[in-house]
């Protein structure tokens, strides 16, 4: 039985690293394309894929398809744009499981003249890099992201731990958080939560 515990907790285990590193990966690759600094993944910089990032908001007025997705940010730096992680994977959560090869006979000019508008829900005081919005998505041509409040952030609560102090001090009981782990860059404990509606259509005259 114990063997067999074993086992599925060295799963589970491997399981989680991999999961971590693949929402990760969106932020770790860079590209040198002319689209902007961020690729989702190495693959996608060799093959020049990217969305373009659209300096105005051209009508889209032939709406396609609506996606939404949740992104979930528990731990890291949350200095700068501290929402782009969780916003990032809420994008990803939105389009991973979708197909539209439909965009190639009904958008003029293709895929790769798709418009795409991201409305992202993120708590108040927190901002998205847009590039790595914009990175997230392997063509069409990315309108300017619509960023209101909204998700929300929360903590795990804390611990009672029993802290120790040399006779004839008292012992003291202190509350500490559950979750922060300091190796990867936690400050306390706060998980940041994002909505994304990812919609994409295209601009008929």
């Amino acid at each position: 039985m114990r063997v067999l515990r074993r086992a599925l907790l060295r799963a589970v285990s491997s399981n989680v690293v991999a999961v971590r590193a693949l929402a990760c990966k969106g932020s770790a690759v860079r590209a040198l394309s002319g689209k902007g600094s961020a690729a989702w993944n190495e693959e996608w910089r060799r093959l020049g894929l990217g969305a373009v990032q659209e300096a105005s908001a051209p009508a889209l007025n032939r709406l396609m398809f609506v996606q939404t997705g949740f992104g979930c940010d528990q731990h890291g730096d949350r200095k700068g744009a501290g929402a782009t992680s969780a916003a990032v994977r809420a994008c990803r959560n939105a389009i991973e499981f979708n197909s539209i090869p439909g965009m190639v006979d009904h958008v003029p000019g293709g895929r790769k003249n798709m418009l795409i508008h991201v409305k992202l829900g993120i708590p108040e005081g927190y901002s998205v890099d847009h590039d790595e919005i914009r990175a997230t998505f392997p063509y069409g041509r990315l309108l300017p992201v619509e960023v209101i409040h909204g998700g929300l952030t929360y903590g795990c609560g804390r611990s009672r731990r029993t802290l120790v102090r040399p006779k004839p001090r008292p012992s003291q009981v202190v509350l500490v958080p559950r979750r922060v782990v300091t190796e990867l860059g936690d400050e306390d404990d706060t998980a940041i939560v994002v909505v994304a509606a990812v919609s994409i259509g295209a601009r008929v005259r």
